[in-house]
């Protein structure tokens, strides 16, 4: 699925807090701050027209032993933590897409905010050129809502290698992610279903199949103007070649990107401080 304003905001809060303390062991148990993006994207995986999005709001990070919130992730539960491991179970979001403003979705149903929750397992694969690799495979039941109705849309499997290297020049962080997205009947019904009522002479009817949904690979660029302030930017490329429902009247490009840029800006934090993990 296409995350790309969630994932930025969560890992550059995450790096702008690791910036403030590269020189140093610790990192404050919680902060609290501000943070926006813009981005422009498509509609959904797949889509050939875009949208551009904005949003601003405030942040909290806690980084408890267990229970940590906002740090890589929305809110997260550690369950097992070691210098090669970590396993835990973390919650995720997307945005919604309005039907109307899609001509290959006009007619359908809007496609609503999403939401996963499931178990992730993190291996550390260790350092290369000064940078860190790892290898994560979440598992996750995804829901839909409307903030009026919450269904329940399948199961998605998403492993991906991430590489990180900061302070590549002076302030200057890099990231760098690949991975490959694999869903479940329902979940690719969701997108990629067309039903005969809303069939039209454009749209035939088509029934979606579980399995590979695509791949992505995204950079993203950050830099430190002070201590509490960063900024970043993101460019994703995504490519739906050969997966199962390439056919769907629904998915019209094989290859769609996404940009996005914004700011994170830290304005408190705790006295209280946890190491680095």
């Amino acid at each position: 699925m296409y995350k790309l304003l969630a994932a930025a905001v969560l890992q550059f809060i995450s790096s702008a807090a690791l910036a403030q303390t590269a020189d140093e062991e610790t990192e404050p148990l919680w902060e609290a701050g501000v943070a926006g993006i813009g981005e422009h994207a498509p509609d959904y995986p797949g889509s050939d027209e875009h949208n551009t999005n904005g949003a601003a709001a405030p942040y909290v990070i806690y980084r408890g032993d267990i229970f940590r919130l906002g740090d890589d992730s929305i809110v997260k539960g550690v369950v097992l933590e070691t210098e090669r491991f970590e396993f835990d179970i973390s919650f995720d979001a997307s945005f919604d897409a309005d039907s109307e403003d899609n001509d290959a979705r006009r007619g359908m149903p809007d496609l609503d905010f999403l939401g996963e929750v499931g178990p992730q397992l993190t291996v550390n694969l260790g350092e290369y050129r000064k940078g860190q690799l790892e290898l994560e495979m979440p598992v996750r039941a995804v829901f839909s809502t409307d903030f009026g109705n919450l269904d329940h849309r399948g199961y998605v499997f998403n492993p991906e290698i991430s590489y990180d290297l900061d302070d590549l020049f002076e302030s200057f962080d890099i990231s760098l992610e690949l991975g490959a997205t694999f869903a479940t009947e329902e979940l690719q019904d969701y997108f990629y279903q067309v039903e005969e009522q809303y069939a039209t002479s454009s749209r035939m009817v088509y029934d979606a199949e579980a399995g590979y949904m695509g791949s992505e690979l995204s950079a993203a660029f950050s830099y430190g103007i002070t201590d509490r302030l960063r900024f970043f930017t993101e460019v994703q490329v995504s490519y739906y070649g050969g997966t199962a429902n390439e056919d769907s009247p629904l998915l019209l490009d094989e290859i769609t990107s996404a940009v996005g840029a914004g700011f994170v800006w830290s304005i408190y934090e705790s006295d209280a401080r946890v190491p680095i993990r």
